[in-house]
């Protein structure tokens, strides 16, 4: 079973994020989280396997909130997730020690198969 934390600060995105991983037989939605200070506490806590993330969000944004949870003595691996996609974003999340970023407007067809990759230890970026 993958162990998996959301933190995203709209509740409606944590929702879509949870059903979207249900179809899953071997991932379980462990917790979610609306900042990113409470994402850094949540890995703390629960240590996922994976966390998914937005990027933007309010106390702490999702690639601070990523340099310090991979500070931490955890195997969690962190997913990044945003509205805007490119190069400069991808170069971003990989500098704070993401292992994948996904486009929200990919997440329908990318987020199962993102999970899975890097939660066997390949990395999974979209541009």
């Amino acid at each position: 079973m993958i162990r998996v934390a959301i933190a995203d600060d709209h509740a409606e995105m944590q929702v879509a994020l949870r059903l979207l991983l249900s179809f899953s037989a071997d991932v379980e939605v462990v917790g979610a989280v609306g900042n990113g200070q409470e994402a850094v506490e949540c890995v703390k806590q629960l240590q996922p396997d994976i966390l998914v993330m937005d990027i933007q969000m309010p106390v702490l944004d999702g690639l601070e909130a990523t340099r310090q949870i991979t500070r931490l003595a955890v195997p969690t691996r962190v997913i990044l997730i945003s509205i805007y996609r490119g190069s400069y974003i991808v170069r971003q999340a990989r500098a704070a020690g993401a292992k994948g970023f996904l486009p929200k407007d990919d997440l329908p067809i990318s987020l199962r198969q993102a999970v899975k990759a890097v939660h066997q230890g390949e990395e999974f970026f979209v541009e």
